[in-house]
This record gives C-alpha cells, sequence and structure tokens, in this order.
C-alpha cells in the first residue's frame, strides 16, 4: 500500500453489553493500608499509599451487565501501513483493541476475542486486552467502558489521530496522540496532560498493555531493580525491593519468566538513571521475547520512567480469571506497563498551569533465543536493548515528542464524540479550553443537560424523584453555582447534590442537613439512602435500618440499588431473618424462586447475602446453587464465596466430632496439596 492510511470501521464482535449505570453516589474511602518492606530505599517512600483510596465520584457505578453474549458492534479507527495495522476503539476510552504485525502475520498485543467486562475498574466495568491509557486516579481508568474524543489531523505529511478528554476527578485534559511513519514498523504516540487550575493536583498515569502469554516467554526493563509486591499480606499491601532475575517470592526461579509464578503476581522496574543528567541515549523501555525469538517492545522518554510485569500466575484464581475475561481455554495473556511513579502505590503530581507530556514507541523485533534467554540476565537484557534501539531509535523518540509539542495547538477533525463535561468545564470556568482541544457544545448529552441548565438559568430543574437523582459534581465552583440558587417548592433535587457534596468532602453534619431538607420539598428514596449511609457512618444501624425501609417503600419497584445495600446491612444487625424475607421479596419482584437457580440476574451483594442465609440454614441445595454459576460484578480480590464455602467444610468436619481448629487446618492442607477442590465457578483467589 501507498504510505499511511487512516480510516474509519467497525468492529464486530460478542460481547456483554452495559445496560445503564447504577444511579447512587459512591463515596471516597480512605487512602490503602501500605507497609514498606525493610529494602525499600528512603527515596522510594515518598507518596507510597498516597490518593490510593477508592473514589468514585462524581463519576457513576457502570455496573449494569451480566454475562451474556450477543453480537455487538464498535466504531472504530484503524491506521495501517505496510508494516502494521494499529485498531482503536473510541468508545472504549480510546483502547489500542489490537496491534497487527503484517510482516510476520503475528498480533503484538493481546487481541480478546469477546467484549466481557468485569468488575475490575474505577467504575466497575473494565475488560481485558489491547492497550489502555490510565489517567487521573489509581485504578484502571474512569474512561475505561466510555467514550473519549477522536480526531484526524495534518501535520507536516503526517496523518495523526488524536484522543482526547476531560478528567473530572483531577479536572485535568489529556490528549493522546498517534503517528505511524509511512515505511516504519513503529507506532508513536505523544502524550499530553495539562493542569489548567491554579491548584497542584496528585497525577497517576500507567500505560497498560495486554500482551499474548506463553511459558518460555521472558520480560526485560532498562534495569534488573524492582519493587515487587510481598503475597498475601491481606488487607496490607507490601511492598520490597530486589534484584531480578532472583526474588525472595519465588525462591530457586527466575522471575523474569512470568509463567514461572504460581500466584499472580507483579513487579514494578526502577529505571531511575535513565537519562541522568540529561543523557538522551538511555531511555526508559521495557520488552517481552517469546521461545522463538518474536518479541514486543516499547520506549519512551522522560517522565515515563517506571515500567510494571503483572501475570495472572499458573494457580487456580489466576487462570480462572483469565478464562473468566474471555473464553475458556483462550490464548493467555499478561500485562507489560509503563507510569509515572515507582509503583501504582505511589502517587505523582502535577502543579497548577503545569503541562506534562512524553512520546512512547511501540514495535516487535526478532531476538536471537539463545542470547535473549541466557541464563546471564544482565547480558540478556543489554542484548534486547541493543535490539530494541535498532527499532526504535532514541532521536526518532525524541523529534516525536518536539513534533507533539510543536502541534499541541492545532485542532483535529472530530471524527467520534466524547462526553460534555469538557464543554461544561470551559463554560464553567469561564475559561478556553487548552490549545488544539475541542470541546463542542454538541457533545452535552443527557448525563451533562441539567448541569447545562444551571449554568444557563441558575437553577437545576425540577425533576420528579422516580427519574432519579442523574449525573454528580462535587466540584467546588458547582457546589457554589448551587447553594447561589434559589430552592424553589418542590426542588429535592438541588438540596440532595449539595449534600452529596459536602458528604464527598466529609462534611457528614451538613450533608445531613441537606439531605433532610430534600426530604422536606419532596419525599424521595435518594435522601433516605444518603442519610441511611450517615447513620451508618455514626454506628447507628438501626436508624440506617429505618432509612433503607423508608427508601424501599418510596423506590417501590425502581433500582435494585437499595436492595443490594439494605440486606447485607440487616445481616450485619444480626436480623438474618428479616434478610431472609426481604431477599425472598426481592427475589420474586424479579422473577426468581429457589427452585429454577437462574441466580446470574442477582448481583454480588444480593448472592453474598443469600449464601450466608443459607450457610446458616444449612440450606446445602441453594448454596450450591450459588457455588455454580458465574457472577458477573466479583470484585477482583473479593474472596468471599470462598471463604463461605470453606466455612461450610469446616463445619461439616465439625459435625464428626472435630475441634474447629482441627477442621480448618485439615481444610487448609487439603486445599493446598488438591485432595479438596473448591468449586471453579467460585475460585478467585489471585495468591
Amino acid at each position: 500500500m501507498k504510505g499511511t492510511v487512516i480510516r474509519q470501521s467497525k468492529l464486530k464482535l460478542k460481547g456483554s453489553p452495559l445496560c445503564g449505570e447504577n444511579p447512587q453516589p459512591f463515596f471516597r474511602q480512605p487512602d490503602l493500608a501500605v507497609a514498606a518492606g525493610q529494602h525499600i530505599p528512603e527515596n522510594k517512600k515518598y507518596s507510597f499509599g498516597r490518593e490510593t483510596g477508592f473514589r468514585l465520584l462524581p463519576y457513576t457505578k457502570q455496573d449494569r451487565y451480566n454475562r451474556e453474549l450477543v453480537d455487538m458492534e464498535f466504531d472504530s479507527v484503524i491506521m495501517e501501513n505496510d508494516f502494521l495495522i494499529a485498531e482503536f476503539i473510541p468508545a472504549l476510552g480510546g483502547r489500542l483493541w489490537s496491534l497487527f504485525d503484517k510482516k510476520r502475520s503475528r498480533d503484538i498485543i493481546y487481541r480478546n476475542p469477546v467484549f466481557r467486562p468485569a468488575n475490575l475498574a474505577i467504575r466497575d466495568a473494565w475488560f481485558s486486552g489491547g492497550i489502555e491509557w490510565n489517567i487521573g486516579r489509581f485504578g484502571h481508568t474512569v474512561h475505561a467502558c466510555s467514550p473519549v474524543f477522536a480526531g484526524i489531523l495534518e501535520d507536516e505529511g503526517l496523518t495523526i489521530l488524536r484522543l482526547w478528554e476531560f478528567e473530572r476527578q483531577t479536572q485535568l485534559f489529556w490528549r493522546i496522540e498517534f503517528i505511524l511513519p509511512a515505511n516504519s514498523d513503529v507506532l508513536f504516540c505523544y502524550t499530553r496532560i495539562e493542569n489548567t487550575c491554579k491548584k497542584d493536583k496528585p497525577l497517576y498515569y500507567w500505560m497498560n498493555a495486554a500482551i499474548p502469554e506463553t511459558p518460555g516467554m521472558r520480560v526485560f526493563s532498562a534495569c534488573d531493580e524492582v519493587i515487587y509486591i510481598v503475597p498475601g499480606t491481606g488487607k496490607v499491601k507490601t511492598m520490597d525491593y530486589g534484584k531480578l532475575p532472583d526474588l525472595p517470592v519465588l525462591p530457586g526461579k527466575d522471575a523474569s519468566y512470568p509463567a514461572l509464578s504460581d500466584y499472580s503476581n507483579e513487579y514494578f522496574f526502577q529505571n531511575d538513571l535513565c537519562g541522568e543528567n540529561g543523557s538522551q541515549d538511555s531511555l526508559p523501555w521495557e520488552s517481552a521475547v517469546y521461545e522463538d525469538g518474536f518479541a514486543y517492545g516499547e520506549m519512551s522518554t522522560l517522565p515515563l520512567t517506571y515500567r510494571k510485569m503483572f501475570c495472572w500466575g499458573s494457580g487456580r484464581g489466576g487462570q480462572r480469571w483469565q478464562d473468566f475475561l474471555t473464553l475458556p481455554e483462550q490464548e493467555r495473556y499478561l500485562e507489560v506497563q509503563a507510569g509515572l511513579a515507582p509503583t501504582q502505590l505511589h502517587t505523582s503530581d502535577i502543579k497548577g498551569g503545569q503541562v506534562i507530556d512524553w512520546a512512547e514507541a511501540f514495535t516487535a523485533f526478532k531476538a536471537d533465543r539463545d542470547l535473549s534467554h541466557q541464563e546471564n540476565y544482565p547480558a540478556a537484557r543489554e542484548y534486547i536493548k541493543d535490539q530494541l534501539t535498532k527499532h526504535i531509535g532514541v532521536c526518532e523518540l525524541n523529534d516525536a515528542l518536539e513534533q507533539g509539542r510543536k502541534r499541541s495547538s492545532m485542532e483535529a477533525k472530530i471524527i467520534c464524540m466524547g462526553s460534555g463535561w469538557g464543554a461544561l468545564e470551559t463554560q464553567l470556568k469561564n475559561q478556553s479550553a487548552p490549545n488544539g482541544l475541542s470541546f463542542p457544545d454538541d457533545s452535552i448529552g443527557e448525563p451533562e443537560k441539567p448541569w447545562a441548565e444551571l449554568l444557563r438559568t441558575g437553577l437545576l430543574p425540577i425533576q420528579m424523584p422516580e427519574d432519579c437523582p442523574g449525573s454528580f459534581v462535587v466540584d467546588e465552583d458547582w457546589e457554589k453555582l448551587l447553594k447561589a440558587g434559589q430552592i424553589r417548592k418542590g426542588d429535592w433535587l438541588t438540596p440532595y447534590h449539595l449534600g452529596v457534596i459536602y458528604f464527598e468532602n466529609g462534611n457528614v453534619e451538613q450533608a445531613e442537613k441537606h439531605w433532610k431538607e430534600s426530604l422536606k420539598q419532596k419525599e424521595n428514596p435518594w435522601a433516605c439512602r444518603n442519610l441511611a449511609l450517615a447513620a451508618i457512618r455514626s454506628s447507628d444501624i438501626q436508624s440506617a435500618l429505618d432509612l433503607y425501609r423508608r427508601a424501599l417503600c418510596l423506590a417501590g419497584s425502581e433500582d435494585q440499588s437499595f436492595a443490594e445495600e439494605y440486606i447485607p446491612l440487616l445481616l450485619t444487625a444480626g436480623k438474618e431473618d428479616e434478610a431472609a424475607a426481604e431477599l425472598d421479596a426481592y427475589m420474586n419482584k424479579v422473577g426468581l424462586q429457589r427452585s429454577n437457580g437462574q441466580f446470574e440476574k442477582l448481583s454480588v451483594p444480593i448472592l453474598e447475602a443469600a449464601a450466608k442465609i443459607a450457610l446458616n440454614r444449612g440450606d446445602d441445595s441453594f448454596l450450591d446453587k450459588i457455588f455454580s454459576i458465574e457472577q458477573a460484578h466479583l470484585r477482583e480480590g473479593n474472596t468471599v464465596f470462598i471463604e463461605i464455602w470453606t466455612e461450610r467444610e469446616v463445619r461439616r468436619l465439625c459435625k464428626t466430632g472435630m475441634t474447629r481448629n482441627e477442621a480448618e487446618e485439615k481444610i487448609k492442607k487439603a486445599m493446598a496439596d488438591g485432595s479438596v477442590v473448591p468449586p471453579r465457578e467460585i475460585d478467585f483467589r489471585m495468591y
């Protein structure tokens, strides 16, 4: 073919569609409990654990999906030359779905045969495969299953694809541009993150590339020093420092071969010396080399310094996760990543008014199998570095950075529309978007319309409670607008949203005041539910239960989210009979009986409550039905169903005369040696 072509296309495949979002606000949690091992250097402890707490607002949960596969179609953008085909999906956060090596007829990155969301992202829904761009806060990006802007621009004979959006949690604007030169087997990208506010902000960024995993593949980066996760440390995330290929957590094994890990494993390459003293001849990079010498390669300019390897491991739980995210017995994958901070439990910073940018490149190359897999790891690493730099030139990469900066003021022709929040942000702040980024008014859709009306009239529209609260805001500028507006008779929504902002920012007293005002204006289940959360925070469980009952009465046949929270709370309060009655009532409402076993329609919180009730009542038949289904929304790291199954086995042994300690020890050993095996459907143990 002549030159490089960019064209719009359609990706058709089987998938599980997202069917709406959870209407409730989910409030921020404290930062994760972390611990630095004895070998972690002092300079690696700065910002360790900072800004790692769960935070969802102002976004809503994307948790309305199941396991059923149907025919789906996504708009895609394809870049192609004589060497590579790259396919992007703007509606899925701009995910690079596939990168295909035409000369070798081989995928460079892992291409998932299905779109199968699971609960792994900040907003819940996430899917495996391709390359994702995680910008904002700790976790898989809020844009994972949401549309971003895509556009095309021309510059000095090159046709460039630009992706961009406004990230609402950190209030940062970002763009990523992709360039595929006509006679090149390298895909270049330029990333630019802009803080238009005067305030300094936390910044989390990790590029995450899924690549096919094989038994003999080996991973390298610019250095052999890594920070690794110490497995099995429970709620405290513990990390320590070591050197590849020998890590204490994999005794007797070469840790540069991910397939040798029998548990879900990850480590972070500490490439601090790259570019030291302004040197540009040594840039950060990462590579994975297969048994036949085929190799994935990635390199970047600073400050994208650090790299990561994550694998699911060969254990039952890790393999189960692989199958769960695609189809059984499909190609395995692992992740190679690049970030701004030493680990994903560290957070970088972006100053007020600052721009942070870099260039990155992806390619495939051929390596000598013996030299890349030699026992001498440093020698093998140096060999791979030499081979990679023959394909990704340091000068080319630095030039890609400079060219990206030069065209930053050029606007792209929009071919796919993102959200309307960027347009509202510029109106709210009464300022232009960063140069080159376009957020047209026609991007404003249903989620943004009430807030557009607030900007235009100073008032939120009057709506009925059964219409749900809609989208959320937590920005102090939106708060000022809400406060400035007059609360009219029947306007339950304005005080409701003010309460959400106060509660998210830790002011429980003011939040309760506004939610009570919301109820005074009009009875609604949404304020009742939030007041119940405030009661739980003050350990007043009985008041919380009363408020949930009131919410359920007001909600009628509305959203399932009320039952998802109320039934588990009844169990926590020791009211098992009431919980069982509510469970039966809910199952009847959604058309289920215990006998039909179609529990895939039930979400994890309700299934968990059902399993606990069945365990305590000795209802093994019902429990076995729960253990036999695939639960679409099980969170990564959630082992509650394995724990319930294990508890049942322990209780069975206790009935034979064993003490509880004896029974627990016997089950523990039996699960370890494989003589007792949990049902595969619930076994998601990562360690």
